[in-house]
């Protein structure tokens, strides 16, 4: 049985949803003054969420689609987002796979 080809469009959705959510939660984190406990919903909740949207936005390989999409979003959430902490962007690129492979094997048990 042969794999589906992976579609730019869902990486670029992993991306986006990624940066997004992250960018978003962050913003909120440091807008509110919450205390540094808060940064694991920008570090760790915001890519699994981004990583389930992917693996439902794309009906094959959903899990590889995040992987692409969070690992392209590494440097740009470390730079730009996370003011050069690389470690908090190799968590959220990781999660987002995370996210999107668990919930790729959960509707694949689901489908059968």
């Amino acid at each position: 049985m042969s794999k589906p080809p992976l579609r730019w469009t869902g990486v670029l959705f992993a991306f986006a949803a990624n940066m997004l959510l992250v960018t978003v939660t962050n913003g909120l984190v440091h807008t509110f003054a919450w205390p540094p406990e808060f940064e694991v919903l920008a570090t760790l909740v915001a890519p699994v969420v981004a990583g389930i949207l992917t693996a439902l936005y794309v009906p094959a390989r959903g899990g590889m689609h995040a992987f692409l999409g969070g690992m392209l979003s590494v440097l740009p959430l470390a730079f730009f987002i996370f003011e050069g902490t690389w470690q908090f962007g190799v968590f959220a690129g990781a999660f987002c796979t995370l996210g999107g492979a668990v919930t790729e094997v959960i509707l694949r048990k689901v489908r059968t």
